[in-house]
């Protein structure tokens, strides 16, 4: 019989139906957004705080175990004009240790302006502007994981 798990978030992690995972790595924090198991839906599912590679590394690959996720979606920080970011060669380093060490597929997705669409989405959902700064990061990978399933239908 399974064991029914579940975080903050409200979700069944003891499913065995695969998901789609997807990252807005900061400096500071990575925010984690996740599909329902259909992969019609997207909702944010937390946000860790940044450690070295190697621990950012552990704890996305323990919760994509945890979620059963069979792809990941990084955003991919570029600028208005589409030039590099200055954090892209650090997120490029934590994704090729990602990919070291799993054999999840990983795509990359352009997360312009997903900053700005989710503190959108928060003022629609009613979030508190006092918690707004705490959840931007979770909120900024649900929009660039809806953007990528949006481009794939």
């Amino acid at each position: 019989m399974a064991t029914t798990t579940k975080n903050g978030s409200g979700l069944d992690s003891s499913t065995s139906e695969t998901r789609w995972m997807a990252l807005d790595v900061g400096s500071k924090t990575i925010g984690l957004a996740i599909t329902d198991p259909l992969k019609v839906t997207v909702r944010p599912l937390g946000t860790l705080q940044r450690g070295n590679r190697r621990q950012d590394c552990q704890r996305i690959l323990e919760t994509a175990a945890l979620y059963h996720v069979d792809k990941l979606i990084v955003g991919r920080p570029l600028h208005l004009d589409g030039s590099k970011s200055d954090i892209l060669s650090a997120i490029e380093s934590l994704v090729s240790e990602i990919a070291r060490r799993s054999e999840v597929p990983i795509e990359w997705m352009d997360e312009r302006l997903s900053s700005k669409e989710a503190e959108v989405l928060m003022a629609e959902a009613g979030v508190a502007i006092r918690d707004r700064r705490r959840l931007r990061n979770e909120y900024a990978a649900a929009v660039i994981l809806r953007r990528y399933l949006e481009e794939k239908r």
